[in-house]
């Protein structure tokens, strides 16, 4: 805590009392990240090796945003460390005014508002941290993962705890200080199937169980030939190509700042006359105040509560994502933000549980991983990809792999009435079933 002192002292000062006029500040706003975090890695079935030793790690850095008295603005990353006297910060602060510039629609900073209740933190990855630790957890974990795995599979994996603090401080009166904490873990076998599990809670031993049971199945399927796909073969992608999806081809297209420049796919009419653009089946949302996910906060890094935000509803767009420059521009107040794809959730009316919807697919292809998804462009959603490990279903069964190149647009998936969703146990993003076209390699 001692980087949010350091800095609010200083910006305090330049606000009320500057040592030279051209540095007093009109408004400021302060966040600063606080965490400990420790990792274990498995690089060709080799645990904590030179590749991937074990490792601890701590420390304080975050940024800062600054409305000078002129109204210009300035924006600077900040972080601890061995020299941070008084001296050191006037001579940032003078720095910061030297890289000043205009940005009107930036100068706001928001009045404090009421935060909401939501578990961001678990006490069991507390422990690790505390007093001698008990970081055996990963090792035990890394172990079973190299006891269990299929006998030739060459593995490869990273399982990482972090424990710390979220602090936002504001010079319109906001002083947040929370407790937060991660736990990511993955695996993979001969870099062609893998699983991971990424909340801010310990992943429980059914879940542990469940992923590495699927994972393996997966790959022992993946030795087996399959027949090729035909123009009637139903495309599944699997929830974490779900998630890559929506953050190359729908994230972008929702940012408030895109919308306004007319950038994105939708023009801002479309959202105030709520156009239906999607299947009125489904709706898309930034929740961040589902309990212990990763995409849960209190409160954004612009000092904003934390709130659900409906984006699209039945189909109709309702509103972009709105920092808080975006907010002024738009004329309606801030909305939730995403952190990345975690948070943001699409749902369908009709979804089902996958082990459900996978017994009535006859005819089928299930997508893992595609090559170059970064390369397509996000405004027209259109795509051409390869996917050259995926597995063939037939019959309500996973029976072999097969290569297959996928062209279609991903905006239209999601207002086809043929598109469904499947519900997965273990990841927040479901499995979309699409009719997009698809041929064998």
């Amino acid at each position: 805590m001692k980087l949010v002192a350091q800095l609010e002292d200083l910006l305090y000062q330049a606000q009320h009392a500057p040592k030279n006029e051209e540095l007093r500040l009109a408004d400021w706003r302060i966040l600063i990240n606080e965490s400990e975090a420790v990792s274990l890695g498995i690089k060709d079935n080799s645990p904590g090796s030179v590749y991937t030793p074990p490792s601890y790690r701590q420390g304080e850095s975050g940024e800062v945003f600054l409305v000078w008295a002129d109204g210009k603005c300035s924006q600077a990353m900040v972080q601890l460390g061995s020299h941070e006297d008084q001296a050191h910060w006037q001579q940032e602060l003078e720095q910061w005014r030297q890289a000043s510039y205009d940005d009107p629609d930036a100068t706001h900073i928001p009045a404090p508002g009421p935060l909401p209740l939501v578990a961001v933190e678990d006490r069991a990855i507390q422990t690790i941290f505390a007093g001698s630790g008990d970081d055996q957890i990963l090792f035990d974990q890394a172990s079973r993962w190299l006891m269990d795995k299929p006998l030739k599979a060459e593995m490869q994996g990273s399982i990482q705890a972090a424990w710390g603090y979220r602090h936002v401080r504001t010079s319109t009166g906001l002083a947040v200080t929370y407790q937060q904490s991660q736990f990511v873990a993955w695996f993979s076998f001969d870099s062609l199937i893998g699983g991971g599990f990424a909340k801010r809670r310990l992943s429980r031993p059914e879940e542990q169980e469940e992923l590495w049971s699927q994972t393996v199945n997966l790959y022992e399927a993946m030795h087996l030939d399959a027949p090729p796909v035909g123009p009637q073969t139903q495309v599944i992608l699997a929830p974490s190509m779900t998630e890559s999806m929506l953050g190359q081809f729908i994230l972008p297209n929702f940012s408030g700042d895109r919308v306004i420049e007319g950038q994105g796919a939708f023009p801002k009419e479309s959202f105030l006359e709520n156009k239906l653009l999607f299947h009125p089946h489904f709706s898309l949302i930034i929740d961040p105040l589902r309990p212990l996910e990763l995409g849960s906060y209190l409160v954004t890094a612009e000092g904003v509560p934390a709130e659900r935000t409906v984006l699209v509803r039945d189909g109709k767009l309702q509103t972009p994502f709105l920092r808080v420059k975006d907010s002024v521009r738009w004329g309606a107040k801030p909305t939730a933000i995403p952190q990345g794809t975690a948070g943001l959730y699409l749902t369908h009316k009709a979804e089902v549980p996958w082990a459900e919807a996978l017994q009535t697919v006859e005819d089928g292809v299930l997508v893992l991983s595609v090559l170059g998804l970064h390369t397509q462009e996000a405004v027209s959603g259109s795509y051409s990809l390869s996917a050259p490990h995926s597995l063939r279903i037939l019959k309500g069964q996973i029976v072999g792999k097969t290569d297959v190149k996928l062209t279609g647009n991903f905006l239209a998936d999601l207002a086809a009435p043929t598109t469904k969703t499947a519900q997965s146990n273990l990841d927040a993003h479901p499995y979309l079933m699409i009719m997009t076209g698809v041929q064998t390699l």
